[in-house]
């Protein structure tokens, strides 16, 4: 399996490309380590979990970021580090658009109220 280093240098370089310097580089890295931990995590319980699928959860794969676990993780780290402006990072962070992002927070809500 990859260390953790590698899914930090993946993970990092691919919201920094996202978020072109319009993110100050520390609130990046905030980020970056905070979902490289989770992943990392992750990856290490299903290699275990999942012995024919080592493979798959060797090297972290960019296309697990797009799922709404990351997304809340995102928006919660974002509105705890500068509240107000959390918008205008999370939809750079996030690949979308101001509504697109309103509409996944209204869905999340909903969900989570059915429980």
């Amino acid at each position: 399996m990859d260390s953790k280093e590698q899914f930090l240098e993946i993970i990092r370089k691919k919201y920094l490309d996202l978020t072109q310097e319009q993110v100050p580089f520390d609130l990046v890295d905030e980020v970056s380590n905070n979902i490289t931990d989770y992943y990392y995590d992750q990856y290490q319980r299903f290699i275990k979990q999942y012995p024919k699928s080592v493979k798959r959860y060797s090297s972290f794969q960019i296309k697990d970021l797009d799922h709404p676990i990351t997304h809340e993780t995102i928006i919660k780290i974002l509105k705890e580090k500068v509240d107000t402006d959390y918008e205008k990072y999370a939809i750079l962070f996030l690949n979308m658009t101001l509504e697109e992002l309103k509409k996944f927070e209204r869905n999340r809500e909903e969900f989570y109220k059915m429980f």
